[in-house]
């Protein structure tokens, strides 16, 4: 039976295509092995890509504004961060160098407190500890050298923080001490910050000292640094005593009520040298 013409030219339309499709799949693999062998295409790949450029650009541009802002935001508060992070920093830093400063005007009265003494020399005769009073009251030690190994009575003793105390008997080959911690004793004291003297007193504590001598108005604080003042002439200046521990002053009462803390260990001595001031020219 023979085709009807509307039969017959969809047959060929479709033979038509299948041809044209075999034929470009062709084309394709001979131009994909020429540029594979050649590289014939690539100088076209890079003007296409710059053509499409642009039009990548414009796409991507409001993604690219956003992520910008969000950047510069975030870095904006990372400075705001860090800016205030610098501000405690460099407020720690000032009072720091507050404190050097402090130090260093301390220091330099210190040493000019040092300087401006008698010309003296001081020789020191080192000693052990021989015993220690069995009485609690008594805050005495008893040292293996005495005046034949030249000690005097009123020598101050001191170890390698502080003054200690004083020797107050002479047995030859041995001397007794008295610690400034004892109950009667007393000691002439200078306050390295302000270079007000007073006395500091014994309380029977081993860690503790006391000023009883200070009106109210007086200019000390915690951790004011105490050393010798020199007065009496039993204890060379200059020499740490200790550190104002507490201040108190109690309503009515007239003086502060002043603790320290003794810089030598007068609970457990070790080895001491005997302070023994020779005078020089």
């Amino acid at each position: 039976m023979p085709l009807h013409p509307a039969q017959r030219i969809n047959r060929f339309e479709k033979n038509f295509s299948a041809y044209r499709l075999i034929i470009v799949v062709i084309i394709s693999c001979i131009l994909m092995y020429q540029d594979y062998q050649k590289n014939y295409l690539s100088v076209l790949r890079v003007y296409l890509s710059a053509s499409l450029y642009p039009a990548q650009y414009l796409i991507n541009l409001p993604k690219n504004f956003i992520q910008k802002l969000d950047i510069n935001f975030s870095e904006r508060e990372k400075l705001l961060q860090e800016n205030k992070v610098l501000k405690k920093d460099n407020f720690e830093l000032r009072s720091n160098i507050q404190q050097v400063y402090r130090l260093k005007s301390e220091n330099k009265r210190l040493y000019d407190l040092l300087n401006s003494k008698p010309k003296k020399d001081n020789s020191y005769i080192f000693a052990d500890i021989v015993a220690v009073s069995p009485i609690a009251e008594k805050h005495q030690i008893i040292i293996n050298k005495g005046s034949r190994d030249d000690v005097v009575i009123g020598s101050a003793v001191a170890d390698g923080n502080g003054i200690l105390g004083h020797v107050i008997r002479d047995q030859i080959f041995g001397s007794e001490v008295l610690l400034i911690s004892d109950r009667e004793h007393a000691i002439p004291i200078e306050i390295v910050r302000t270079s007000l003297r007073s006395i500091a007193v014994g309380t029977g504590n081993y860690n503790e000292l006391r000023i009883n001598a200070l009106a109210t108005n007086t200019d000390i604080k915690k951790g004011d640094i105490l050393i010798t003042s020199g007065l009496g002439g039993r204890y060379p200046e200059g020499f740490p005593v200790g550190t104002v521990k507490d201040v108190i002053n109690n309503p009515g009462e007239s003086f502060l009520e002043i603790s320290v803390t003794p810089f030598g260990n007068l609970k457990t001595i070790n080895e001491i040298w005997v302070i023994q001031p020779t005078t020089g020219h």
